[in-house]
């Protein structure tokens, strides 16, 4: 994969770069919401649940870190140090976003003395899931789009609509981070791609993986919690 261009302030590159940076630090924070509001869930958590809850204790902070440093690193234009502390900031993001939802799920079979917080936490994963697969599509996309956009004869990871379109006004056209929003949204939201064509391996395991922790949420948490709420 060619390196992530960090370096001109002006190219798009760069800017769409700080934009995905952003969505991981806003997942981090969800992270640390979500940590708080799961402990109020269940006062006297199992082992299970207290096990998920001090790896998360973990997790959480080291992730909010990482991104934050990650960001400060595009700030300063440091190449050299950007992508690896990107991929450690996204792996820590997912880790952090698996292990949220696997204590939401055993917190379903705890006695649970604030339903309602409950819900919270699936609301606050959902969005959190969101926002994470928005950097992991980005990572997995963005090296074969600049190759495909230096002429290089590769496809990339998703295929945007706008790349097949014979509009001179969307020639040289190159996905922006609202692409990716987009993109991870919806498949949250309908458990698939719409518009967008996942071309590689690496993206349609992270689309089904995405799939997965959604429909967790929406059809076993959410409507678990507000069946205990009613």
């Amino acid at each position: 994969m060619s390196q992530l261009h960090t370096v001109n302030a002006r190219a798009p590159g760069y800017l769409t770069a700080g934009g995905i940076l952003a969505s991981l630090v806003v997942a981090s924070v969800l992270d640390l919401a979500t940590a708080q509001s799961l402990s109020r869930t269940d006062l006297s958590p199992s082992h299970a649940v207290k096990l998920f809850q001090i790896l998360d204790m973990y997790a959480s902070p080291v992730a909010f870190i990482a991104s934050v440093l990650t960001l400060l690193c595009w700030a300063a234009r440091a190449r050299k140090w950007f992508r690896p502390m990107f991929d450690l900031t996204l792996a820590l993001s997912m880790i952090a976003l698996l292990d949220n939802v696997v204590g939401l799920v055993l917190c379903l079979f705890d006695k649970q003395e604030n339903p309602a917080f409950l819900l919270l936490s699936a609301a606050l994963v959902y969005v959190e899931n969101i926002a994470v697969f928005v950097a992991f599509y980005w990572r997995f996309d963005h090296p074969f789009q600049q190759r495909v956009a230096e002429g290089e004869e590769t496809h990339p990871g998703i295929l945007f609509p706008h790349s097949t379109m014979q509009m001179k006004s969307l020639e040289g056209w190159r996905p922006a981070v609202i692409d990716y929003v987009f993109l991870s949204f919806n498949t949250s939201s309908t458990f698939g791609p719409t518009l967008p064509v996942p071309l590689r391996g690496s993206i349609q395991l992270g689309m089904m993986l995405q799939v997965v922790v959604a429909m967790t949420v929406l059809v076993m948490l959410a409507a678990r919690a507000i069946g205990l709420i009613g």
